[in-house]
């Protein structure tokens, strides 16, 4: 099960162990006042204190509702992100020869990114899974995506054959890796980018974004 289908059985059982009952019940109360009144107990104190209780009772429910409302909100926005980012893979999976790589993803955010954070983000996710098509021949893609206190954090780690970091500046001139595009679209919103790898033993980037305002430089 994923982790939005375990949000969304949450969600539903909240609403059925939380919301609805209280609905039950203002129901009921709501009964009762409309019986009083045909019955021509306008005046009874009795009534007042039902539609007192009917009201505090409804204030509670459209207060559960809303927090319910705003829960279903995160889980759409991680939806939707998962969609673009599975999209920005699917860009990366285009330089594939054979079969394609099985790619995972693991997104620890629920909360809505900025535009220019998002787009960085689907950036470096298209191109690591490219490179590690392209280059590394990897057989397994983990996509792993994570809110921490003030940043995101996000690693893109292959299964690949991997390479010599000491000759990274040779790559990148050859343009396997068009690791100088990223590394400048990360330091334009403030990040950094770290590239671990080793011939054998895959290959890994690591990106982590700073949250807020952030400064864009040329």
């Amino acid at each position: 099960m994923t982790e939005v289908e375990l949000v969304a059985n949450r969600l539903a059982s909240h609403l059925h162990d939380q919301v609805m009952p209280w609905l039950a019940i203002s129901l009921f109360r709501s009964d009762r006042v409309a019986a009083r009144w045909a019955a021509g107990q306008t005046g009874d104190g009795a009534m007042l204190a039902e539609l007192e209780a009917l009201r505090t009772e409804l204030a509670e429910s459209l207060e559960r509702l809303r927090h319910l409302a705003a829960s279903l909100k995160r889980v759409q926005r991680a939806t939707q992100l998962r969609a673009v980012l599975e999209a920005s893979a699917a860009c990366g999976l285009g330089e594939a020869d054979g079969a394609a790589p099985e790619i995972s993803f693991e997104l620890n955010q629920a909360a809505a990114l900025p535009p220019d954070i998002t787009e960085v983000i689907c950036q470096v996710v298209r191109e690591g899974v490219a490179n590690a098509v392209r280059h590394g021949r990897a057989r397994q893609i983990r996509v792993e995506l994570k809110r921490e206190p003030g940043r995101i954090r996000l690693e893109v780690a292959d299964d690949g054959t991997g390479f010599d970091r000491s000759k990274l500046a040779e790559v990148g001139r050859r343009g396997h890796l068009g690791l100088a595009l990223l590394r400048q679209a990360v330091r334009a919103r403030g990040g950094r980018l770290r590239v671990s790898s080793r011939p054998g033993a895959g290959t890994r980037l690591l990106v982590v974004l700073p949250l807020g305002r952030t400064q864009h430089r040329s």
